[in-house]
């Protein structure tokens, strides 16, 4: 698992200091997004979701109610599965119309938070087919949600519980042109082991 993920640059944004990172494929630079405006972003789209799939649902509803589907209405009122079943259609074809949308174009959550959920390796996004197919497995995995706020808790930018995916910061010094800067702590650590005389007591040594 280790291997698909970029490791340190000794760098850090000029903007925001976090740590930049490289793909492991293509080589280039990158920071990812910090753990709370990701973990929002994330809860907007899941709003967003709720949302259109309701109103769809309601209106869906409403149809049946109404007899408005015409010999449809007569097998959903009679049928609980069948209503269910129509109802679950109508949840998974917004939720995976949605995770088309983020895939290939970022969903409102990435807008609002400045983000971009991509590939570690290269950088590229999901694109349309497997984003939607990403959107529909998240529905399955209710830890997904304990797994964003930890996440969140620890700093992390992880897109998800994928370990080929993370979220890049848009916003970030890197992606608006900056150069990127060496990491003082880095820097520090570096000297303190070619100093070591400076930061502890040497060995005796004498026999």
């Amino acid at each position: 698992m280790s291997s698909k993920h970029s490791q340190s640059t000794g760098l850090v944004d000029a903007a925001n200091g976090l740590p930049v990172r490289r793909h492991t494929e293509t080589g280039s630079y990158y920071v990812r997004k910090a753990g709370w405006p990701h973990f929002w972003g994330r809860v907007l789209d899941a709003l967003v979701v709720t949302a259109v799939a309701g109103v769809l649902i309601v209106v869906f509803n409403s149809l049946v109610q109404n007899y408005a589907l015409g010999s449809l209405s007569y097998t959903f009122s009679s049928s609980t599965g069948a209503f269910f079943g129509a109802v679950a259609a109508i949840w998974f074809l917004v939720l995976f119309g949605y995770g088309m949308i983020c895939g290939a174009f970022g969903g409102l959550g990435d807008a609002a938070s400045g983000m971009r959920g991509v590939r570690i390796t290269d950088g590229t996004t999901a694109g349309a087919w497997l984003g939607g197919w990403r959107a529909v497995c998240w529905s399955f995995a209710p830890l997904y949600a304990l797994l964003t706020v930890a996440a969140a808790l620890s700093g992390s930018g992880g897109d998800s519980f994928e370990a080929k995916f993370t979220a890049i910061d848009l916003r970030s010094g890197l992606a608006r042109g900056q150069q990127p800067v060496p990491d003082p702590k880095a820097a520090a650590e570096a000297e303190r082991q070619g100093l070591p005389k400076l930061y502890g007591r040497q060995p005796d040594a004498r026999p």
